[in-house]
C-alpha cells in the first residue's frame, strides 16, 4: 500500500508518550499513529475498513 508523507505536531506529552509506547510496542512512532487513526476513522463510521500493514522490522523508522 502506498503511504503519503504528512507532518504533524504533537505536544510535549503526546510526544513522550508516543516514544515510549513505540519502544514498548517495538513499533515506529507512524505505525502507532496510523493505527490510532484507523480506529478514529472506523469509530463512527462501520463501513471503514483499514487495510493491515503489520510491520516487523525497522521498528522505529518511519516509511520511506
Amino acid at each position: 500500500m502506498a503511504k503519503k508523507r504528512k507532518s504533524i505536531y504533537f505536544t510535549q506529552t503526546q510526544a513522550a508518550r508516543l516514544e515510549q509506547k513505540s519502544q514498548q510496542e517495538n513499533l515506529s512512532e507512524a505505525e502507532i499513529v496510523r493505527r490510532a487513526l484507523d480506529v478514529y476513522l472506523a469509530w463512527d463510521d462501520p463501513s471503514y475498513t483499514p487495510h493491515p500493514t503489520p510491520q516487523t522490522s525497522n521498528a522505529h523508522l518511519s516509511p520511506p
